[in-house]
Order: structure tokens, then C-alpha cells, then sequence
């Protein structure tokens, strides 16, 4: 992988999300109700790992209702959002995109 493959600009990927957020918006309003809420979570080293599938005993259950109670948590109380704050809403986001409409 090059370096500009792998290179990140956040004010770009600030646009991003907002242009796939406000289509989103357009096409069901601005409330979404999932459908699913457990998923599988696959541990980082992993996730990463295309040559080595992942042993079923790594996965662990996931939940999007514990997620997005995370966020608006920490959104509420100004608590300060972490690293681990994109993967909450990471999961959320790979939901929506895959919701059936």
C-alpha cells in the first residue's frame, strides 16, 4: 500500500460522513429504528489478518443498543470522547449502511 492509500484527511472525511449522513436523511428522515441489534465483533489482530480466519472462540457479541447508549452518554455529559469512541460509532454507521430499506 502506498502512503497516499493510507493517508487519511479527517476535514475529508468530515465530508464524507456528512454527505452519506444528510443522503440518509433525504431518503428516510431523521430517525432511524435498526432492525438488528447483536452482532459479531472480531478481535483487531483479526479483523486484519486476511490470511488467517478468525477462530470462532475470538468472536464476541456486540450489541448496537449498548453502543449508541455509549455515545449519547458521553455526548450528554461532555464526557470526553476517546479512541475507542470510533469504533462505537463505527459499528453504528456499518449498521445503518447495511440496513434494508
Amino acid at each position: 500500500m502506498s502512503e497516499d492509500d493510507c493517508t487519511i484527511s479527517l476535514e475529508t472525511l468530515r465530508q464524507v460522513f456528512n454527505e452519506a449522513l444528510d443522503n440518509l436523511e433525504e431518503r428516510v428522515g431523521d430517525v432511524v429504528e435498526l432492525e438488528e441489534d447483536f452482532f459479531w465483533s472480531i478481535p483487531r489482530e483479526a479483523r486484519y489478518d486476511p490470511y488467517n480466519a478468525p477462530a470462532t472462540e475470538r468472536l464476541t457479541l456486540g450489541q448496537l443498543t449498548s453502543s449508541w447508549n455509549t455515545l449519547k452518554r458521553m455526548h450528554a455529559t461532555g464526557e470526553h470522547m476517546n479512541e475507542h469512541t470510533l469504533v462505537w460509532a463505527a459499528e453504528i454507521l456499518q449498521a445503518l449502511g447495511q440496513a434494508k430499506r
